[in-house]
């Protein structure tokens, strides 16, 4: 192989072999198991934010309130819908502690709960009380919700018990 005068190198020529690079290593098996990693830690964060609300079961008063259905729920934590039982409502002066009863299609369920209620939280008012349900067959509520009927959805106490669609008229006004 010929060489060059000054630096004695060889001199490439047609019949010379190419000399291979060294070989760099793949670094792409770190990299997929990093991103791997991080879609899984992704994945987790958003399952764990839906625990605590999305997974939570909305049942009506009388579909937990019956003995049979109340052993499936015992312990588990749900949304409950119904009407607040006429005169059922009991505060202790001084504190936020209430305890009230809820009805739906003649069952009843014993709440307490210890916060502000909503404006809207009176008898056969529609709420949604979200808690967990004892053994005792009471529901401890952490959050009511009172909804906000409109005239011709209101309930009002007839007779001790709430008649749904009936709103009271305002005296000296007839529609």
């Amino acid at each position: 192989m010929p060489m060059s005068d000054d630096s004695k190198t060889p001199i490439p020529t047609e019949t010379s072999v190419p000399i291979a690079a060294p070989r760099q290593r793949r670094r792409t098996g770190y990299s997929r198991y990093l991103l791997l990693g991080g879609i899984a830690v992704v994945i987790a964060m958003i399952a764990s934010t839906f625990r605590g609300s999305a997974m939570v079961y909305s049942k009506y008063v009388d579909e937990v309130a019956t003995p049979a259905a109340r052993a499936r729920w015992v312990g588990r934590t749900l949304r409950v819908e119904g009407l607040v039982v006429p005169a059922s409502i009991e505060h202790r002066p001084g504190t936020r502690d209430f305890r009230f009863r809820v009805t739906r299609n003649h069952a009843e369920l014993s709440v307490t709960y210890s916060g502000i209620v909503p404006d809207t939280f009176r008898d056969c008012a529609g709420v949604t009380v979200r808690g967990v349900l004892g053994g005792d067959g009471v529901f401890r509520s952490d959050e009511i919700v009172a909804k906000c009927p409109s005239k011709y959805e209101a309930a009002t106490v007839v007779n001790g018990e709430c008649i749904v669609g009936m709103a009271p008229e305002a005296p000296g006004r007839r529609m």
